[in-house]
């Protein structure tokens, strides 16, 4: 693991660049959540799901990079606060990690459960076919982590124009792109 680099303005490219993704594609992720069901029943539903299905494998492949890239060779900073709001934002990170990693865990689930068909190519074999309850539960579980998710998200993004606009701090310049 990188030591912390107190000198250091912002995260190293490579974090800042997975940061953004990630938020971009759990945006996308529960926006997409919320639209698959107006598609009518058949090939544009089965697309939406294998679309959301492919961009969450994604997001793990994309997790499991970002805590291997910040526990290798990620420029570490201080934290900016190291009472009480540093014990907050550092258990938000690590919550967030949590959380995805869940999700991405109980999507699975949830695809091995209803047995889903990737974009009508390849059909994965369901657990359990026929136990819609099963399915309902686990498609519950699933929404209500994308909730948590969208809402710890929010306090992250608030706490970080807080920083900008009322501390102006440079907390949020940490994690920005130059320029």
């Amino acid at each position: 693991m990188q030591p912390v680099s107190p000198n250091a303005k912002r995260y190293d490219g490579t974090t800042i660049l997975l940061h953004w993704v990630t938020a971009f594609l759990v945006i996308e992720q529960w926006l997409g959540a919320q639209i698959i069901d107006w598609f009518p029943s058949g090939p544009l539903r089965i697309d939406a799901r294998s679309a959301h299905i492919s961009l969450g494998v994604l997001l793990a492949v994309l997790l499991i990079g970002r805590v291997l890239w910040r526990s290798s060779r990620g420029r570490r900073l201080p934290l900016a606060d190291s009472g009480f709001l540093g014990l907050v934002a550092k258990a938000t990170h690590w919550g967030l990690y949590g959380l995805l990693a869940a999700m991405v865990l109980v999507g699975l689930a949830l695809t091995w459960t209803r047995g889903d068909s990737l974009f009508n190519l390849v059909r994965i074999p369901a657990f359990d076919p026929g136990n819609h309850a099963l399915a309902d539960q686990i498609q519950e579980v699933h929404a209500t982590i994308g909730w948590i998710i969208l809402a710890l998200a929010g306090i992250h993004a608030a706490a970080a124009l807080f920083h900008h606009f009322v501390w102006r701090d440079g907390v949020l310049a940490r994690m920005l792109a130059r320029g």
